[in-house]
C-alpha cells in the first residue's frame, strides 16, 4: 500500500513538473483582460437597456446623484478588491464596514439630493422597483464573478468577509448605472429596486467566499 501511494505521489509530482507555470506576464494579461470585461460587459448591457433616461429629472440632479454614487462605488471596489499593502488583504472589520456603509451611503446620497427638487421623491405606483432589482443583479453578475475569479483561493483568514465585500462592491457599481437609467427616487422603490439587490449580492458573496476564495483546503 505504501509503495502504491508513493508511486501515485511520484506520478502527480511528475505531471506537475511537466505542466508549465504561467509567467507573470501571462497572469497579468489574464487579470487585465478579466478586469476590462468586468467594465465593458455591464456598460454594453446598460446601453442595450436604454442607457440614461432622464424622465422628469433635471440634468443637475442626475449629475449630482450619479457623481456621488460613482465615488461611493469606486471606494467600495478599492476596499473590497485591493489588498491595502497586506499579503492577506484588508482587515475583516474594514471589509464588513464597507459592506454596510456603501449601500447605506448610496441611498442616503440619493435621497438627500432628490429631496431638494420638487416631486422627485414621489411614489410611482407603476414602478415599485422590480425592474431595477433585476437590472442591478444582471449588471453586477459578471463583474462579481470576474473579481471573484481573480481573487480565487487568495484569502487565508476571512474569505467570507471578502466575498461579501466583493458582492456589495459590484452591486454598488451596478447601482450607479441603474440610477442613471431610473428616474424614481421614492424611498420604497430605492430600497426594493436598488438596495435590496446589493444586500443579496453581499449574502451570496459569503457563500462564494467560503467556497472559492479561501486558501484553506476543503
Amino acid at each position: 500500500m505504501t509503495t502504491a501511494s508513493q508511486d501515485l505521489k511520484a506520478r502527480i509530482m511528475e505531471a506537475a513538473r511537466k505542466q508549465p507555470a504561467p509567467t507573470r506576464r501571462q497572469v497579468a494579461g489574464r487579470v487585465t483582460l478579466t478586469l476590462v470585461t468586468a467594465i465593458v460587459v455591464p456598460v454594453l448591457a446598460f446601453l442595450a437597456l436604454g442607457a440614461i433616461r432622464p424622465g422628469p429629472r433635471p440634468w443637475s440632479l442626475i449629475i449630482a446623484t450619479a457623481s456621488g454614487a460613482f465615488g461611493i462605488a469606486l471606494a467600495a471596489v478599492w476596499t473590497a478588491f485591493g489588498r491595502g499593502g497586506q499579503m492577506v488583504g484588508r482587515a475583516r472589520a474594514r471589509l464588513l464596514a464597507m459592506t454596510i456603509a456603501a449601500p447605506a451611503t448610496f441611498v442616503a446620497w440619493k435621497l438627500l439630493w432628490s429631496g431638494q427638487y420638487d416631486h422627485m421623491t414621489d411614489a410611482w405606483p407603476d414602478r415599485p422597483g422590480l425592474r431595477c432589482f433585476g437590472f442591478t443583479i444582471l449588471l453586477a453578475a459578471w463583474p462579481f464573478l470576474a473579481l471573484a475569479s481573480i481573487r480565487r483561493g487568495s484569502d487565508p483568514t476571512h474569505p467570507r468577509a471578502l466575498g461579501a465585500a466583493l458582492g456589495v462592491a459590484t452591486g454598488t457599481c451596478a447601482a450607479v448605472l441603474v440610477d442613471l437609467w431610473c428616474p424614481v427616487a421614492h424611498p420604497g422603490h430605492l430600497f426594493l429596486g436598488h438596495v435590496l439587490p446589493i444586500a443579496i449580492l453581499g449574502i451570496l458573496g459569503v457563500w462564494v467566499g467560503a467556497r472559492f476564495l479561501s486558501m484553506r483546503p476543503k
